[in-house]
């Protein structure tokens, strides 16, 4: 859900944004997190959630993530060219390749001209930056290390981007074969089959078994393909709508699944990994980060896990056992986090884990959809051969007897 707020920062200004969270209690706590005071929290009725978090939206007027990020990269390069940021912001403004890109970068140049900080310039604007970007930008700003966090953050999300794409393109072709293997198994059943109907029909002949369960199949599409139709509208908007209550279920049972719930896990693991890690090596504390990290690893389960593990690095205990005990990361990844708690070293042990498990993300999703491709071309072959063979078979059997 969509909240806005209105909060006190640290110099006494005044702080209006929007945050996506779970519950109102959330979004007080994170802003308390982030040195701000809480003065009203309201949520946003009807508000989509892909505003919220950083995504492109065709009602927001909000710029897509690869833009955001884009901007990042840039800002980062003319920071350590060495130009203020103010000069940098117009710069970026006058050559941004979209008009909603101009508009975010000229609204944080405004609030960065009336005394506001970067980070909370980005906080004000409607969600387009994640907390977890403007997180790392306050601790930059502390540090003196804005523009180096910059090129992190626009790396960092650059590697996300490009493993996005890679599963989006993987998926395309197996999803095409499948929407043309139901538009080939429609078209034999409505428009080929009927012609062949009448004429087996007609012949006084005892129909196989095979062409009669063809010719029944026809028979019902022909005659309820609207209730058909209807009845998957429904079952997609109520999947739509109720969403938010069988999310869990639903992720639960994909991550079970053999070869989808491997694919998960590894996304998990990569996510996780890449995100505390860039957290903890620019500055933030863990408990803070493991907390922005729950909020938006993009899986109850794992939200859930990250929740109990931050529950247990505020009672000072280890938080790692929390996370092993979900079974959603892989057990080398605990015994390298475990290594790098006690050396000192956990932000490098997550970033170096998080490219391992890229690796190995990016060869089980080519060859799970290798395997998958040539599977669904062998289904759908079976099935149309299915139905040849049966009409054909009956039609045989009619030439037979006229002989």
């Amino acid at each position: 859900m969509l909240y806005r707020y209105t909060a006190l920062t640290r110099t006494g200004s005044s702080l209006v944004g929007e945050m996506e969270a779970v519950d109102r209690s959330t979004v007080i706590q994170d802003l308390n997190q982030l040195g701000h005071f809480p003065i009203e929290v309201s949520e946003i009725k009807g508000a989509s959630s892909s505003a919220a978090s950083g995504g492109a939206s065709l009602f927001s007027g909000l710029p897509s993530a690869r833009q955001i990020t884009l901007f990042t990269r840039e800002l980062g390069m003319l920071l350590k060219a060495g130009l203020p940021l103010d000069q940098a912001l117009t710069f970026l403004e006058r050559d941004a390749g979209s008009k909603s890109l101009a508009r975010l970068i000229g609204r944080v140049g405004t609030e960065i001209s009336s005394g506001k900080s970067l980070c909370e310039a980005l906080e004000m604007q409607g969600g387009a930056f994640p907390p977890i970007y403007s997180r790392m930008v306050r601790v930059a700003e502390a540090s003196g290390t804005l523009e180096t966090v910059l090129e992190r953050i626009a790396a960092g999300r650059e590697k996300a981007q490009k493993l996005k794409s890679m599963a989006l393109s993987e998926l395309l072709y197996p999803c095409l074969l499948i929407l043309m293997a139901i538009a080939a198994v429609t078209i034999m059943l409505t428009v080929v089959v009927p012609r062949f109907k009448d004429m087996i029909g007609n012949a006084g002949t005892q129909i196989p078994d095979q062409a009669r369960f063809v010719i029944g199949a026809s028979d019902w599409l022909i005659a309820n393909w609207q209730y058909l139709v209807a009845a998957i509208a429904s079952v997609l908007a109520i999947v739509v709508l109720g969403w938010s209550r069988i999310r869990g279920n639903v992720e639960t049972l994909l991550l079970r699944m053999p070869l989808i719930g491997g694919i998960m896990k590894l996304n998990l693991t990569v996510r996780f990994c890449r995100t505390l890690g860039m957290l903890i090596e620019n500055g933030v504390d863990l408990p803070s980060a493991m907390k922005l990290v729950g909020d938006v690893i993009g899986n109850k389960n794992a939200s859930s896990a990250l929740n109990e593990a931050y529950d247990a690095l505020r009672k000072g205990r280890s938080f790692l056992d929390p996370i092993s005990d979900s079974k959603l990361f892989p057990p080398v990844l605990i015994n390298m986090l475990r290594v790098g708690e006690e050396t000192g070293s956990l932000a490098s042990s997550l970033l170096h884990m998080a490219e391992v498990f890229e690796e190995k993300l990016e060869r089980t999703v080519e060859r799970t959809f290798t395997i998958l491709e040539p599977v669904i071309i062998l289904v759908v072959s079976g099935i149309i051969a299915f139905i040849i063979v049966s009409i054909l078979s009956a039609v045989i059997s009619i030439n037979d007897l006229a002989m």
